[in-house]
C-alpha cells in the first residue's frame, strides 16, 4: 500500500513538473515571438500571457514598451513627413554634405537647378557639380565654423547661372560636423539688373545729345544777342527738330513702361480689317508719295472680323509705317497683307529697305536698337517702335517675329489669334 502511494505521488510529481515545463517553455517561446516581433518593428499580436505565472507580470511593461515605440515611430513618421514636405516644397535647393563632402542629402529642386541626371547621394560635392567654388566654400565653414555666404556663378547642366549660396555647419546628433547648403538661383535677378544697367545707359545716351544740342545754342544765343534772323531762323528749327525728337522719346519711354508695368488695359472689339487698313494707310499717304514709295495693301474683304484694340492695333501700324518708311529709299515699296492661316490673323509687312544683319536679327525687338545707329538718330527714331510692337501683339496674345535678307529688304510678320482676347490687363 506504501509502496503504491509513494508511486502514485511520484508520478503525481512527475507530471506536475512537466505540465509545469511546458507551460513554462510555451511562455518562453512565447515571449521570445514577442521580442522577435518588436525588434523586427512590427506590433506582437499578443502581449498577454496567462494569470498566475511570473510571465504575467511582464504583460504591462511589455504593453508600455510597445505603445512608446509605436508613439516615437509615429513621432518619426510625421517629422520625416514634414522635413520632406518642406523640402520638397522649396524653390532654393537644397544640400547635406558631411565632413568628407561627401552628399548627404538634396531635396528636388537642388537636382532640378543643377540638371542632375542621377541621384547624387554619396558623391563627393566636387564630383557631382563639378565646381571648386562650392567645395572651396564648405571646407571654410568646416574649419571656421561659420556661416559662409557668396555669389558664384556656376555650370547649370547646359546653362550657365548666377547663385546665392549660404552654408551654414551644423553638429549631428553622433557630434560629426556637416554642412547645410542653400542654393538660390538669382539668375533672372542678375539679367534684370543687366537689362536695368544698359535701359539706363542708353536713356541717358540719348537724351545727352539733344540736351548737349540745346546746351551749345542757348549759349550761342544768350553770348550774341545780335546773330542775323537767318541764323537764328536756322537754330531755333535745330531746336524744335531736336524738340520734337525729345518728345517722341519720352511719349515712347512713357508708353513702353505702361505698357511692361501691366498698367494698360486692352479694350477689344471688333474690327472690319479692310476698312481699318485702309483707313490707317490713307494717314501714310503724303508721305509715301513724298518719298516716292510705293504702298502695296492686299486685305481681301472676305476676311472675318478682328476681335482686338483698336487704338493699339492702330499703335502697331503706324510703328511698323514709320520704321519701314525710315529705312526704304525712293523707288521701293511697302507692302501690308493680311491673312488667315492656322486659326490665326497673319499680317505681313514688308519693305525694299537696306535690311538687317543676320546677326542683328534676333534684337531689332530689343529696346534701343538700331540697325542704323546714326541714321536712324538723324531722322528722330527712338528706338523703342519694335519693342512697343512686341509688348502689344504679346497683350493680345500674339506673337510677332521678323524675317530680312540683307540689302533686300525685312518682313515683320504678326499673327493674332481670330477670336481675340479679353479685356484685361497687359501683360508681358
Amino acid at each position: 500500500m506504501i509502496t503504491w502511494f509513494w508511486g502514485i505521488l511520484g508520478l503525481s510529481v512527475a507530471v506536475a513538473w512537466l505540465f509545469y515545463h511546458r507551460r513554462i517553455n510555451r511562455h518562453c517561446d512565447q515571449l521570445k515571438l514577442i521580442l522577435d516581433e518588436i525588434a523586427s518593428d512590427r506590433t506582437p499580436r499578443g502581449l498577454f500571457f496567462l494569470s498566475g505565472s511570473r510571465f504575467s507580470e511582464l504583460s504591462q511593461p511589455l504593453e508600455k514598451l510597445v505603445e512608446d515605440r509605436e508613439r516615437s515611430r509615429l513621432q518619426v513618421d510625421r517629422e520625416e513627413f514634414n522635413l520632406r514636405t518642406i523640402l520638397g516644397s522649396m524653390e532654393e535647393g537644397v544640400m547635406v554634405t558631411d565632413s568628407r563632402h561627401a552628399i548627404r542629402l538634396v531635396n528636388g529642386s537642388f537636382k532640378r537647378i543643377f540638371d542632375l541626371k542621377s541621384e547624387p547621394l554619396g558623391q563627393s560635392v566636387l564630383e557631382a557639380l563639378r565646381e571648386p567654388e562650392i567645395e572651396e566654400m564648405i571646407t571654410i565653414a568646416l574649419a571656421s565654423k561659420t556661416a559662409q555666404t557668396r555669389e558664384i556663378a556656376a555650370s547649370a547642366g547646359r546653362f550657365h547661372r548666377h547663385f546665392g549660396v549660404h552654408m551654414v555647419p551644423v553638429q549631428e546628433a553622433a557630434g560629426q560636423p556637416s554642412v547645410v547648403t542653400i542654393f538660390r538661383d538669382i539668375s533672372r535677378l542678375k539679367q534684370l539688373e543687366d537689362v536695368r544697367r544698359e535701359f539706363v545707359a542708353n536713356v541717358s545716351h540719348e537724351l545727352r545729345t539733344p540736351l548737349s544740342i540745346f546746351h551749345g545754342y542757348l549759349e550761342n544765343l544768350q553770348d550774341d544777342p545780335d546773330i542775323p534772323r537767318e541764323e537764328q531762323a536756322e537754330i531755333f528749327g535745330i531746336l524744335r527738330r531736336h524738340s520734337e525728337r525729345l518728345n517722341a522719346l519720352l511719349e515712347d519711354l512713357l508708353a513702353l513702361a505702361r505698357l511692361e508695368s501691366r498698367q494698360e488695359v486692352i479694350r477689344p472689339e471688333s474690327i472690319h480689317l479692310a476698312t481699318f487698313f485702309r483707313q490707317v494707310g490713307e494717314d501714310w499717304n503724303d508721305l509715301t508719295r513724298k518719298k516716292k514709295i510705293r504702298l502695296t495693301m492686299n486685305v481681301p474683304e472676305g476676311l472675318p472680323e478682328l476681335q482686338a484694340d483698336r487704338l493699339k492695333l492702330e499703335q502697331i501700324l503706324n510703328n511698323l509705317f514709320e520704321n519701314a518708311l525710315k529705312y526704304t529709299g525712293p523707288g521701293g515699296e511697302v507692302r501690308l497683307t493680311v491673312s488667315v492661316i492656322d486659326h490665326l490673323f497673319e499680317l505681313r509687312f514688308a519693305d525694299t529697305g537696306t535690311g538687317i544683319p543676320p546677326n542683328n536679327l534676333a534684337h531689332i525687338f530689343e529696346r534701343f536698337y538700331r540697325a542704323d545707329k546714326a541714321r536712324t538718330r538723324d531722322q528722330g527714331g527712338t528706338g523703342l517702335g519694335l519693342s512697343i510692337v512686341k509688348h502689344i501683339v504679346h497683350a493680345h496674345k500674339g506673337t510677332v517675329l521678323a524675317e530680312s535678307d540683307y540689302g533686300k529688304g525685312t518682313t515683320i510678320i504678326v499673327r493674332l489669334p481670330i477670336n481675340g482676347v479679353e479685356p484685361e490687363m497687359i501683360k508681358d
